[in-house]
């Protein structure tokens, strides 16, 4: 296990999130853990990341730090972690919300200082 897999499985572990992924700004899958169709996931992430950073910026609102979606099963909450790297984590559990934001956050920046991700 490299570093950077190491990192999100302690993660995944401290959180109790059921999976997260690693993407570029192009939608390129950097690594995942726990998740089927890795790729894809990847790519439509960006898509969404993407239109929501275009939709802050037209609005005069900043760039796009932190995102998060709900749904009927789960909560997703995308973090950005340099450039245009960002941590995307998937949880069942939406009632430790404020923690899971806080630690993505702070794994996005733990992540920010591997080489790889800079």
């Amino acid at each position: 296990m490299n570093e950077i897999t190491t990192t999100l499985n302690d993660f995944l572990v401290s959180t109790k999130s059921t999976a997260a992924l690693i993407l570029n700004g192009k939608g390129k899958l950097i690594t995942s853990l726990n998740l089927d169709y890795g790729d894809s996931i990847a790519a439509m992430s960006a898509a969404i990341l993407s239109m929501s950073e275009k939709f802050l910026i037209d609005l005069e609102k900043g760039s796009l730090k932190q995102l998060y979606l709900k749904s009927a099963e789960g909560v997703i909450v995308g973090n950005k972690i340099s450039g245009s790297n960002f941590i995307v984590a998937f949880s069942k559990e939406g009632s430790n919300l404020a923690l899971l934001m806080r630690s993505t956050e702070e794994v996005s920046i733990e992540l920010s200082k591997n080489s790889l991700l800079k």
